[in-house]
C-alpha cells in the first residue's frame, strides 16, 4: 500500500484511507476523543465519537500515550470548524504500532526545559521538535540547490577520505582517534585529493561535506585562477 503523507491529504477527501504517524496530542472529552497525529510533512486531527460502536476504539485511545506510533484507518472529511487544515479523519480502526512511556526524559517541545547534555543524550527525542526538523529541511534545500548549480556547470562530485593514517596538515592541530587499535586522524582538508582528481583530468570537482571547523559547507575547485575566486566566495559566504 502506498504511504500517504499528510501534506497530500487534501487529495483524499471523502475516501477511506490509512495513515501512520506519531501521536502529537490527545484530548479525551465526555462525548468525543481527538488525536493529533503527525508525520514529517504535517499534522491531522483524528476524531472518535464515544458510542457503543466505538467502544474498542475509545478504550485504545483512553490508554494511549503521546509520542506513541499508530496506524489509523478512516474516512477523511472536510470540516471548516477544525482549525488544523480544515479537515478531520473519522477513525474506523486504530492499531498502536508502538506505545510510548507516559513520562519522557525531556519535553522536546520546549527546548529550554532541559539542559543541553540531556538534549544530546536523548537526541532522537530532541530532533522531533518542529524547529529542529525545519532546520534539516532548510539544510536539505540549500545543499540540493548548491549541488544542482555545480552539476549544471560540469562539476564532478567526489567523496574524499575522512580518516587518514598520518596528519596531513603540518604544524596544525589534528584530531587523533583510535581505529582498530591503531592511531588515525580526521582529515582536515580534502585539498590533496581534489588536486589528485584534477590531475586525473576531472577539471572541475566538488564535494559536499562537513568541515571540521564548521565553516565551509561546500568545497569547489576549478583549474586556472577562477577556482581561487570561487573558493574565496565560499569562505566569505559559508
Amino acid at each position: 500500500m502506498k504511504k500517504i503523507y499528510f501534506k497530500n491529504l487534501n487529495e483524499y477527501f471523502e475516501q477511506e484511507i490509512t495513515i501512520e504517524g506519531f501521536v502529537d496530542s490527545i484530548r479525551d472529552l465526555q462525548y468525543v476523543q481527538f488525536l493529533i497525529v503527525r508525520d514529517t510533512t504535517g499534522k491531522v486531527q483524528v476524531t472518535i465519537e464515544k458510542n457503543e460502536n466505538n467502544c474498542k476504539l475509545n478504550e485504545i485511545v483512553s490508554n494511549l500515550t503521546c509520542e506513541s506510533t499508530v496506524k489509523i484507518t478512516g474516512t477523511l472529511l472536510k470540516n471548516e470548524k477544525v482549525k488544523l487544515n480544515g479537515m478531520e479523519l473519522l477513525s474506523s480502526d486504530i492499531i498502536v504500532t508502538s506505545k510510548c512511556l507516559e513520562e519522557l526524559p525531556l519535553n522536546y517541545k520546549d527546548s529550554k526545559s532541559a539542559l543541553l547534555d540531556t538534549r544530546l543524550n536523548y537526541r532522537f527525542l530532541d530532533l522531533r521538535s518542529e524547529k529542529n526538523i525545519l532546520m534539516f529541511k532548510v539544510q536539505t534545500c540549500l545543499i540540493n540547490a548548491m549541488r544542482e548549480f555545480v552539476v549544471k556547470n560540469n562539476f564532478v562530485e567526489i567523496h574524499t577520505p575522512k580518516i587518514i593514517s598520518a596528519a596531513s596538515e603540518s604544524g596544525s592541530d589534528v584530531f587523533e582517534i583510535k581505529y582498530f587499535n591503531r592511531k588515525a586522524y580526521l582529515a582536515q582538508s580534502p585539498q590533496f585529493y581534489k588536486q589528485m582528481a584534477m590531475c586525473s583530468g576531472f577539471e572541475r570537482v566538488f564535494e559536499v561535506a562537513r568541515h571540521l571547523e564548521q565553516k565551509i559547507p561546500i568545497l569547489i575547485d576549478i583549474p586556472q585562477i577562477l577556482h581561487h575566486l570561487i573558493l574565496k566566495l565560499v569562505i566569505l559566504k559559508p
